[in-house]
């Protein structure tokens, strides 16, 4: 009778155990590259639409007054040099348009001037937009964060007013940074109805849950409250890594020195 065949490994045949891993652990960091991912495609994209086209409308329009100014010169008619003038408009709307899709896929002052700067820009193009009044107080020493935690904490301020206009009936947001004891803390109140507990645990909040998610791919810790009247309140907490914190942040699309 034959034995059964015995597969050896290089241990002499015993059996070793897996490694253990925790596969939530996994699926964030695999989030987290995706989300990196994604953001350096729409840096990427931001800065060809800013630089190609953008340049491109640009000198169109230009081209267009020169022509005009010409035609005006051989005396043709107003109603050829009204229709360049509309071109000019057109143009003109056009350079805005890029310049509005290249901010909302990445705003070239999170790169420069740094997440404090950036959520200032964004809450004052929330102002004129919405009309409600939205107030941003940082401390003036530097963040010490990563870039990739600063794009994460900018999606969560981007997401929280989008909430706002939403759902909660405010007249004005308060936006607050700081860092204190080794942590940053980004924190965001309306004077709204306020969240209550029910909507505040709902599974399907998917805003809710998408700046959860980003916090936890940031290091941190979120937590969102609401009293009925008083308004809302989103705070986002982030320990510091020093160490880490020093070294690397993305470099701006122009080429400009990062601050560190």
């Amino acid at each position: 009778m034959k034995r059964p065949l015995q597969l050896s490994s290089s241990t002499g045949g015993r059996s070793t155990p897996s490694p253990p891993y925790d596969s939530q652990e996994q699926m964030r960091q695999l989030a987290m590259r995706l989300q990196t991912a994604r953001e350096e495609e729409r840096r990427t994209l931001a800065r060809e639409l800013h630089d190609e086209l953008g340049q491109t409308l640009t000198a169109i329009k230009l081209e267009l007054a020169r022509a005009v100014s010409s035609f005006r010169r051989d005396r043709l008619s107003p109603q050829s040099v009204d229709r360049l003038q509309s071109l000019i408009g057109l143009t003109e709307i056009g350079i805005s348009t890029v310049k509005r899709i290249a901010t909302d896929l990445r705003p070239a002052t999170l790169d420069h001037l740094g997440l404090a700067e950036a959520i200032r820009w964004e809450a004052t193009i929330f102002q004129a937009r919405t009309g409600l009044r939205c107030r941003v107080t940082a401390d003036k020493h530097p963040t010490s964060l990563l870039a990739e935690q600063e794009i994460m904490l900018f999606r969560i301020f981007q997401e929280s007013l989008t909430n706002v206009v939403r759902h909660a009936q405010a007249s004005a947001v308060k936006v607050r940074l700081t860092r204190r004891n080794g942590v940053f803390e980004l924190k965001v109140s309306d004077n709204g109805r306020g969240i209550s507990e029910s909507e505040a645990m709902d599974p399907r909040a998917l805003g809710l849950l998408g700046m959860r998610e980003r916090a936890v791919l940031a290091g941190g810790t979120f937590d969102v409250s609401g009293r009925s009247g008083r308004g809302t309140v989103i705070r986002i907490a982030v320990a510091l890594n020093h160490k880490s914190a020093r070294s690397k942040r993305l470099r701006p699309a122009s080429g400009a020195r990062a601050r560190s």
